[in-house]
C-alpha cells in the first residue's frame, strides 16, 4: 500500500481523459443520484454520445456517486475511487495468489504472493487503465472475476447454490468480460483443484476427471453465456465498435500478443492511442513472430503444468491468454492495440512470472546455490522498484490533456485522432495557428474524420476565415449527420456569427441525438430565453429538471412551481437582441444596407454593449462606402469584444479602402 501510494501520489490531480469528456464531463445523468434505476435500464444513460452508449451501469454508479461526493467534477475525487479500487483489487489478489500457490506449501508461499499482487498493482501498464476514469470498467470487472475465484475457495457454502457465481455477474455490469470466469474457472479446476497436466485431456483414462471439471464448471458456462447475452443485449441500438476485417484483425493479435507481452516485461513507449493498422499478409514477420510466440506459450503451459510445483505457472500463463481473447482474438475492435487492454490478462502473467522465479530459487537453493534465493529478492525489488518509478512517471505525461497528447503525437505520429487531440489542446491555449497544422497532419491521416472537421470548422473561425469555417461545419455534418457534437459545435458557431434562428435547430438535433449532452441543453436554453420563446424554454427546462434535480442553471430559471421565473420574463428586452441581429445579418445579405442598419440601431437601444449590432452596423457603412462611420463602428465592437475577428475584418476592409479613396489623384 505504501509503495502504491508513492507511485500513484502524483495522479489525483490529472485531467479527465479521451472517453471521459462524453462519459464523465458531458453526461448529465451523473449529476443525480435519483437517477441510479434508469442506469440500469437504459444504456444510453453511460455516454453523451450514441455510438458509445454501451450497458455499463456499474460505472455509471460509481460516477454519479464520485460526482455526489465531490459535488461536481472535481478530478481528485475520481481518482481517489480508482486507487482505492486498485488497493482492493491488490488486496484480494494477494490473497488469491497465495491460495494458487499452496498447491506446494512453502513458508514463502504468502511472501511470494504479496509480491505478485505488488508487482501487478504498481506495474507501470496499470496506468493507462487508472487515468481513463471511464476505464474504471477494468477494475470493476477484474475485481468480479477474482471475487468469484475467492468465494468458491473460502466460503464453502456458496458452492451448493453457485453464489460463487454473483462476484461475476455484478462485473459483467461494468463491463461484459467479467463472464470470461467461466473458462478461468475451468482452467483452475482442471490445472488447480485436480492438478492434472494439459496432457491428461487427451488420455482415455482422464475421461472420469474430464466429465467431473464438466459438470464443476458448467453452471459457470451456462451463467456466463446468459449474462453475456444479457448485457450486449441491453447495448442501445447505435452503440458500435467499429472494427475491420476480422481475418486481418486477427493476423495483428498475433503480433499483439507479443507486444503485450514486451511491454510486461518492459513496459517502455506505452501511448494512449497507437497507430498502428491492421496486418493483411499472413507471411508479414510480424505475423510470423506473434504464431511463434503463442506457440511458445502454449508449450510452457504444457510444460510446466506437467511439474506440481509449477502448475501456477501454466494457470498464470492459461490466464494470460484466456483473458486476452475477448479483445484480441477474431472480434475486431476500433483500436488493434490498447495498453488498458492488459489490466485482467496481467493478473496472470504476475502470478506466472513470480511462482516461476520463487520455484527456481527454491530449486536453485536445493542444490546448495544459496545465491539464488538473494538474486529473486533482488530481482523483485527492482521489478517492483523500476515499474514505480515508472508509474510515477507516467502519471506526469497522463497530467493535462497537452503532455498527454504531445506525447502520443510524438510516439504515434500517423495517428490522425491523436495529433487532431493535440492541436484541440494548443487551440485551447489560443495557439490557433499551430492547431491549424496540426489539424491538417491529422486530415492527412483521417480525411473522412466528422470531429476532425468540426475543429477545423471552429479554429478556421478563430483565424478569421469565416466562410472556410463554415464549409468545414457543412463537411462535418455531411460525414457525420447523427454525430450530435457536429451540431452542438456548429449550432455555437452560428449562435457567435449572430445567426441565433439558425442556431436553435442545430442544438434541437443535437439534444434529440444525445439527450445526456448537457451542454447543448445549456446552450439550447439560453437561446430559447434570449428569443423569448417561454413555452418551449419551460419545457426543457423541466425535461432537464427531471434528469438532474437541483441543478443551479435550471433554478434560476424556474420557480418552485415549474413556471418560467419572473426574473426571466423581464429579461425579455435583451432576448430579442438577437432577433434584431438576425433580422440585420439577413437583410445585409439581401442587399438591404439601409434596413441592416436600422435594425441594428434598434438592437443597441436595448443592449447598447452589442458588438454584433456595432459589427453589422460597420458591414453595412462598408458596403455603402462611408468609410469612417464603418470604421468607428468596427473599432467600437473590437473595443466591446477584443477578440472578435469579423469585425477586425471589417475594420480592416474599411481602413485600406479608405487609404484608396485618399490616393486617388484629385
Amino acid at each position: 500500500m505504501a509503495i502504491l501510494g508513492a507511485a500513484y501520489s502524483n495522479s489525483f490531480h490529472n485531467s479527465f481523459h479521451f472517453d471521459d469528456s462524453h462519459v464523465v464531463q458531458r453526461n448529465l445523468y451523473i449529476r443525480s443520484l435519483t437517477n441510479i434505476p434508469l442506469f440500469f435500464r437504459d444504456a444510453a444513460t453511460f455516454s453523451s454520445l450514441p455510438l458509445n452508449a454501451t450497458y455499463r451501469p456499474l460505472v455509471t454508479t460509481t460516477l454519479a456517486l464520485d460526482y455526489w461526493m465531490a459535488g461536481g467534477l472535481h478530478e481528485p475525487q475520481f481518482h481517489r475511487t480508482q486507487f482505492a479500487l486498485l488497493l482492493a483489487l491488490g488486496a484480494m489478489l494477494a490473497v488469491f495468489f497465495n491460495d494458487l500457490l499452496a498447491v506446494a506449501p512453502r513458508w514463502w508461499n504468502r511472501y511470494a504472493a504479496l509480491v505478485a499482487a505488488t508487482l501487478y498493482c504498481v506495474h507501470t501498464t496499470a496506468t493507462e487503465t487508472m487515468n481513463l476514469i471511464h476505464a474504471r470498467s477494468e477494475l470493476l470487472s477484474a475485481i468480479g472475476v477474482v471475487g468469484s475465484f475467492l468465494l468458491y475457495i473460502h466460503v464453502g457454502r456458496s458452492r451448493p447454490w453457485h453464489l460463487y457465481l454473483l462476484p461475476m455477474v455484478v462485473g459483467a455490469l461494468a463491463k461484459s468480460q467479467s463472464v470470461i470466469f467461466a473458462p478461468l474457472f475451468v482452467a483452475y479446476l482442471w490445472v488447480g483443484e485436480e492438478q492434472r497436466p494439459i496432457r491428461d485431456l487427451f488420455v482415455r483414462r482422464s475421461w472420469p476427471a474430464i466429465r467431473a471439471v464438466a459438470l464443476k464448471s458448467l453452471p459457470s458456462l451456462v451463467v456466463g453465456v446468459l449474462v453475456f447475452l444479457f448485457v450486449e443485449s441491453m447495448n442501445a441500438p447505435t452503440a458500435t465498435m467499429a472494427g475491420g476485417n476480422r481475418y486481418h484483425y486477427f493476423l495483428t493479435q498475433l503480433f499483439v500478443w507479443l507486444h503485450y507481452a514486451r511491454l510486461f516485461i518492459v513496459p517502455a513507449g506505452l501511448t494512449a492511442d497507437t497507430d498502428w493498422g491492421l496486418i493483411t499478409n499472413w507471411y508479414d514477420t510480424r505475423v510470423v513472430a506473434g504464431f511463434l510466440f503463442t506457440a511458445l506459450l502454449a508449450r510452457i503451459v504444457w510444460v510446466s503444468s506437467e511439474n506440481p510445483q509449477f502448475r501456477p505457472v501454466a494457470f498464470g500463463i492459461a490466464w494470460f491468454a484466456i483473458a486476452l481473447l475477448p479483445a484480441s482474438s477474431i472480434v475486431p475492435l476500433a483500436e488493434v492495440t490498447n495498453e488498458h487492454r492488459v489490466f485482467l490478462p496481467y493478473i496472470g502473467l504476475s502470478l506466472a512470472a513470480v511462482a516461476a522465479a520463487a520455484r527456481w530459487a527454491e530449486r536453485e537453493a536445493s542444490r546448495a546455490r544459496r545465491v539464488a534465493g538473494p538474486v529473486v529478492c533482488a530481482a523483485a525489488v527492482v521489478a517492483i522498484g523500476g515499474n514505480a518509478v515508472g508509474t510515477y512517471e507516467r502519471n506526469k505525461i497522463w497530467r493535462t490533456e497537452e503532455t498527454l497528447w504531445r506525447d502520443v503525437a510524438e510516439k504515434s505520429p500517423a495517428n490522425g485522432r491523436g495529433l487532431m487531440n493535440y492541436g484541440l489542446s494548443q487551440m485551447a491555449r489560443g495557439r490557433y495557428v499551430e492547431a491549424k497544422q496540426l489539424f491538417d497532419r491529422a486530415l492527412v491521416y483521417n480525411p473522412a474524420y466528422g470531429v476532425l472537421e468540426v475543429n477545423l470548422g471552429i479554429v478556421t473561425d478563430r483565424l478569421g476565415q469565416r466562410a472556410e469555417a463554415e464549409r468545414h461545419f457543412a463537411r462535418a455534418l455531411q460525414l457525420s449527420p447523427g454525430e450530435p457534437l457536429a451540431h452542438y459545435y456548429y449550432a455555437r458557431w452560428l449562435s457567435d456569427q449572430g445567426r441565433t434562428l439558425d442556431a436553435i435547430p442545430a442544438l434541437q438535433r443535437a439534444v434529440e441525438l444525445s439527450p445526456a449532452l448537457i451542454d447543448a441543453r445549456y446552450a439550447l436554453l439560453d437561446l430559447y430565453a434570449r428569443t423569448g420563446r417561454t413555452e418551449a424554454l419551460r419545457a426543457l427546462a423541466q425535461e432537464t429538471r427531471a434528469l438532474v434535480p437541483g441543478d443551479p442553471k435550471i433554478a434560476a430559471i424556474l420557480d418552485a412551481r415549474g413556471d418560467v421565473s419572473p426574473a426571466v420574463v423581464t429579461s425579455a428586452s435583451v432576448e430579442s437582441v438577437d432577433t434584431l441581429i438576425d433580422r440585420s445579418l439577413m437583410l445585409y445579405q439581401a442587399g438591404d444596407f439601409q434596413g441592416s442598419l436600422k435594425a441594428s440601431r434598434k438592437a443597441l437601444t436595448l443592449k447598447p454593449d452589442s458588438a454584433e449590432a456595432y459589427n453589422n452596423i460597420a458591414a453595412s457603412y462598408a458596403s455603402l462606402k462611408q468609410w469612417d462611420e464603418a470604421i468607428q463602428a468596427a473599432q467600437q465592437a473590437i473595443r466591446l469584444r477584443p477578440d472578435f475577428p469579423l469585425a477586425r475584418n471589417n475594420l480592416a476592409w474599411a481602413e485600406s479602402e479608405k487609404r484608396k479613396g485618399s490616393e486617388q489623384p484629385k
